[in-house]
């Protein structure tokens, strides 16, 4: 029985080995959540079907939502299935100790997220009482824990007045950096690709769509889509629950520089409304629902 076998089974209700590097496993938070673990190299990879197929509408709305997942849980679409599914994928760290830990809050991660989903979808309206969680702002306290981080992993840095802190990301010949700052205990790490004072209806469901289905092609980095008094802004975040190590702070500016490389110009055309018109017609219909979606 291998460390990262008995680790599962220690957080998990149940755990069972499909070959050397797969799992099933049952988390319970009140009902039973069915999830599969693989182990892919240094990643360990969570997947879970939760059998709803949200209307269009309050698709948009969790979608605002899933900032507050824990960890780093996100929603995603898989390409032509309107089922949506929580997924989380995570470095291992090396020490059994770490490996252990991450390994705690993701599994809590999973189940939490799965308790909010249901709570989100049965309620009238999704987006009730939204908050917008950012990342805590305590100026030169964020450069200090954090700055010794980013030299360590070997990113270039900017420490910009008022305490914030810029990475820049591998996108070749477009510009990006990432926002880095304090999230609870943890860190967040932030890319925004996309700002617009007036999105209409089908750019913004369109979005929306693109957003969850990058989630389920892109590895560690999450959809973020908000709402504030500029309009509406989106991108991609990794939210680590506690100090992160430079090494997944070096996997978060990987997963991000990835997800602006892949994500960046597509999400910047749908702004057009006829562009994000034909790309929402292109998608299944979403007037099915179940479980009360």
């Amino acid at each position: 029985m291998t460390t990262l076998h008995k680790q599962l089974a220690r957080y998990a209700q149940e755990c069972q080995r499909l070959d050397a590097d797969q799992w099933r496993l049952t988390l319970s938070n009140g009902f039973s959540l069915a999830v599969s673990a693989r182990r892919d190299e240094d990643f360990l990879l969570l997947d879970a079907d939760t059998g709803v197929s949200p209307s269009m509408e309050r698709l948009v709305a969790l979608a605002e939502r899933a900032q507050e997942l824990p960890t780093a849980v996100k929603f995603a679409l898989r390409r032509g299935s309107s089922a949506i599914r929580l997924r989380g994928e995570f470095p291992l760290p090396e020490e059994n100790g770490a490996a252990a830990h991450r390994i705690q809050e993701h599994l809590d991660g999973m189940r939490n997220a799965s308790h909010q989903f249901r709570d989100w979808t049965s309620s009238e309206a999704a987006g009730d009482g939204m908050a917008s969680p950012e990342p805590d702002s305590n100026g030169q306290a964020i450069a200090e824990s954090l700055v010794e981080v980013l030299r360590e992993a070997g990113w270039k840095y900017h420490e910009r007045p008022g305490g914030a802190l810029l990475a820049d990301l591998e996108t070749g010949s477009q510009f990006l950096q990432a926002e880095i700052g304090h999230c609870g205990a943890g860190a967040r790490f932030r890319v925004t690709l996309y700002r617009d004072d007036a999105t209409g209806d089908a750019a913004e469901q369109a979005l929306c769509l693109y957003l969850l289905e990058a989630n389920a092609a892109l590895r560690y980095a999450r959809a973020f889509l908000r709402r504030d008094g500029e309009g509406l802004s989106a991108g991609f975040e990794v939210r680590v629950e506690s100090e992160p190590s430079a090494a997944e702070a070096s996997h978060a500016l990987a997963a991000l520089s990835v997800a602006g490389r892949q994500c960046a110009r597509e999400i910047e055309v749908l702004k057009d409304g006829s562009v994000a018109g034909i790309y929402r017609s292109a998608r299944p219909p979403f007037q099915h629902q179940s479980k009360g979606a």
